[in-house]
């Protein structure tokens, strides 16, 4: 494959200082390995060396698909380095950069399952499991930082506003403030479906923990996505959110 070192950066967007140090193609698996660092200064005597033996251990996040290979990054970066803002970088503990995790979330905000999400990325399970535990124990961030404010007023303006137009099946939009409020606990209804109390329980307890907006707003789709699909048995439970 006709691909040089700088054309790979350009593709994974790096910018100075950081580069492609080596590459490796495996054609069998459709995979490409990247190793990134800093540009090493060459000069007298091996100076270059002395910031090579800065950079800490090597991070390996899987990254989005560059035209349909399988993208690994190899991340070689000195301990100092803050790579929070940088799509193809991640959290030392997660197994996918930025701009990865922020695809894979938004499959989550579709509905897509485990296996399906699986399927369309060709992400182990396991590693799957990883990133949603962590999103659910508030331990993975999506919300970009500029944009956290915008978001958190944004939350209170919606709250306070009038309910919005139920949908077709009955069930109040997903805009309407009645979930947040059922949510958080500060709205309480009779529930004599099992399987709603359990889903409750469970998100409820997720919601103490989790600070980060989009990650909250995943939790109450979750929520509206099965009043919606079991409706029909939910008759006593809506009768009572479209009384607030």
């Amino acid at each position: 494959m006709a691909l040089d070192k700088a054309l790979l950066g350009r593709l994974l967007q790096l910018n100075e200082p950081w580069t492609v140090r080596e590459f490796r193609f495996d054609p069998g698996a459709r995979r490409v390995d990247a190793w990134i660092g800093l540009e090493v200064q060459r000069g007298w005597f091996g100076l270059g060396r002395k910031q090579a033996d800065q950079e800490g251990a090597e991070r390996v996040w899987r990254h989005i698909d560059l035209a349909g290979w399988r993208c690994h990054l190899h991340v070689l970066a000195p301990a100092s380095a803050d790579l929070s803002a940088l799509p193809w970088a991640g959290p030392a503990d997660m197994p996918f950069s930025q701009a990865l995790s922020k695809q894979v979330f938004a499959l989550f905000n579709e509905g897509v399952s485990l296996n399906g999400i699986c399927a369309i990325t060709g992400i182990p399970l396991q590693e799957l499991w990883k990133f949603k535990f962590a999103l659910d124990q508030g331990k993975a961030a999506i919300t970009d930082p500029a944009r956290a404010a915008v978001a958190a007023q944004a939350a209170v303006a919606a709250d306070a506003a009038a309910p919005a137009v139920a949908s077709d099946d009955d069930v109040p939009d997903v805009a309407d403030p009645v979930w947040l409020q059922l949510i958080e606990g500060r709205r309480d209804i009779d529930i004599r479906a099992l399987s709603l109390k359990l889903l409750m329980t469970r998100l409820r307890s997720q919601m103490e923990v989790i600070t980060d907006d989009e990650v909250r707003m995943l939790k109450l789709r979750e929520l509206h996505r099965y009043f919606v699909k079991n409706a029909r048995m939910l008759g006593h439970e809506l009768a009572q959110l479209r009384t607030h």
